[in-house]
């Protein structure tokens, strides 16, 4: 008794004990990465970053910057990885559709026989002697296949569901290369003028300083009046300021560029000038009706709004069949070491059918719900509709007014070079003086500038209009081609913008007319300025119309080549 007081005594402090050191144990506290950890991840993220991208040696071209993004860019790697991460979850989604088949093994042992007796029910009395039918120790094992049809039928629709899933991922991937094409093509322009220009504005920006310094040294020694002397000086910083911006915003197109094809970004690299230089303008077809079917049929977030539309329409069959009962079927093969049974291997099989009957009174508001999942999948599908519409007219009506835009500002830079070829010619027979040469030259050099900038800007909104209406530029799949195959074939479309409508137009014959770029392209081979060409629909005057009051906004908005009066800087002189 004196023992079991001592264990007493103690068992309890031992039991706290043992429970604070468990509870100690599990408590998890917060553990901040260390600096170090940090470190050696970054490294290895920098490492990572250009793991596999092909050496540049060589002058890119524009089809090359493209075919490096599609195989190089992170954003479409990542894309492609969640697309093969749908396609093993669709994969794996159509197992579930198969029956289950179960193997079960166990082995019991116990410390006494198992038995039991009986008695009558009518007298009471004990009728057997105790009794056992199971060993000490036995194993059991049985393989058994169980089917329930309703999870069967289930089962069909979410892989068909999850099907569809892994299409959408796959236009979504259309999407995001049809993105990246666009951001190359736009950086593309924009770093090629920097490329050709970047060095003329270094060597003037060199001279309008060096003139800035003699106008002070003559301010400072009284060799012009204060006030002429001061204006002189006014000029040229007004003049620095407005190249020294437009310089800054050159510089930073070759670094979106060489993020975009995932080049290192301290590592120089040129481009390349297309064959046809840079006076080739792109040319669409000019019905804009057939731009349109082929907008509604090839854009792929109204692809991807298709396939929400089949998945929310298989959730309305799910729903239906979930108020149905569900048929069990069980079969399966047993086997015991009980040397008391009479059979020690055996098959069975059984049929269970459940219904929840709660699933009446549930009937009425889940029809109700599938429904209104079906209407809201269709309003939604319109609301993209529409939207993919207006934005391939607002691209339509960018498009040729960023084309008449080029046009004027490409007169404007041939006006101002001559110009400054005039003014240079004055001032050798001093009858202009070195403030108008640098202002002369500054203008010119502003307006090729602008030129340059404006072509871009025309490459911008052709492709801005390419992508709104969703067109493939290549007609195969992307994945399968190395980098050099699909250059070539980039090359290809480039060079034949045309033939990716034709064969968009083409699939979808014969619902729609057939499509024709002639009467583009015969209106760019007059001499003088093509007409303008017709608005199609009422739709697209009234955009035009907001597009010159400045009160349409879309996301379609790029940056505006700038102006004399633009916030950049005041209006050279």
């Amino acid at each position: 008794m004196a023992h079991l007081e001592w264990h007493g005594k103690w068992l309890s402090p031992v039991a706290w004990i043992v429970l604070s050191s468990l509870a100690g144990a599990c408590t998890v506290l917060p553990e901040p990465l260390s600096q170090q950890a940090r470190l050696s991840r970054s490294q290895q993220d920098r490492q990572a970053f250009l793991q596999g991208t092909a050496p540049v040696d060589h002058p890119i071209t524009l089809a090359e910057a493209m075919a490096r993004a599609i195989q190089y860019n992170l954003d479409h790697k990542l894309k492609r990885m969640e697309e093969a991460l749908a396609q093993g979850q669709t994969q794996l989604s159509e197992k579930d559709i198969l029956p289950k088949l179960t193997m079960q093994a166990g082995y019991m042992s116990r410390n006494n026989q198992s038995g039991a007796s009986s008695i009558s029910l009518i007298s009471g009395v004990q009728s057997l002697e105790a009794s056992s039918s199971a060993q000490r120790e036995s194993g059991e094992a049985d393989l058994t296949v169980a089917w329930n049809v309703l999870d069967f039928g289930l089962s069909y629709i979410r892989a068909q569901q999850q099907a569809d899933r892994y299409l959408i991922s796959q236009e979504r991937r259309r999407k995001v290369i049809h993105d990246i094409l666009q951001e190359v093509r736009q950086s593309f322009w924009r770093a090629m003028a920097a490329q050709r220009l970047l060095p003329e504005l270094t060597d003037f920006l060199a001279e309008a300083r060096r003139a800035l310094a003699d106008a002070r040294r003559a301010e400072k020694n009284l060799l012009q009046p204060p006030v002429k002397a001061l204006e002189y000086q006014m000029g040229l910083l007004e003049t620095i300021y407005q190249i020294t911006t437009l310089q800054r915003d050159l510089t930073v197109a070759r670094t979106q560029l060489a993020a975009l094809i995932n080049l290192d970004l301290n590592s120089p690299f040129t481009l390349a000038l297309p064959e046809n230089g840079l006076e080739e303008i792109p040319r669409f077809p000019s019905d804009i009706q057939t731009l349109e079917e082929i907008a509604l049929v090839h854009r792929p977030e109204l692809r991807e709004e298709d396939y929400l539309t089949r998945i929310d329409a298989a959730e309305a069959r799910l729903a239906l069949l979930q108020l149905l009962p569900g048929v069990n079927l069980v079969g399966g093969y047993n086997t015991s070491t009980n040397s008391f049974l009479y059979h020690q291997n055996w098959i069975q099989g059984s049929l269970q059918v459940a219904w929840n009957l709660v699933n009446l009174v549930r009937a009425p508001s889940a029809l109700a719900v599938a429904e209104a999942k079906g209407e809201i999948a269709k309003a939604r599908r319109l609301s993209m509709g529409m939207a993919v519409l207006t934005q391939l007219h607002v691209a339509k009506i960018r498009y040729d007014q960023t084309e008449e835009e080029y046009r004027i500002i490409q007169q404007m830079s041939q006006v101002a070079r001559r110009v400054y070829q005039h003014t240079s010619h004055g001032e050798q027979s001093q009858t202009k003086t070195d403030l108008e040469r640098v202002q002369t030259q500054a203008r010119a050099i502003y307006r090729r500038l602008q030129k340059e900038l404006a072509y871009a800007e025309l490459q911008n909104a052709a492709g801005r209009l390419y992508l709104s209406v969703g067109v493939d530029p290549l007609p195969t799949a992307l994945e399968a081609q190395d980098l050099d195959p699909l250059t070539a074939l980039l090359t290809h479309s480039l060079q034949d913008w045309s033939a990716a409508f034709q064969r968009a137009a083409d699939a979808l014959a014969p619902t729609v007319k057939p499509l024709s770029v002639y009467p583009v392209l015969a209106a760019e081979t007059q001499p003088d300025r093509p007409p303008e060409r017709p608005l199609a629909t009422p739709f697209a005057q009234q955009m035009l119309a907001f597009q010159r009051l400045g009160s349409f906004e879309s996301p379609l908005n790029v940056n505006r080549i700038p102006s004399d009066g633009d916030a950049t800087g005041a209006a050279l002189p």
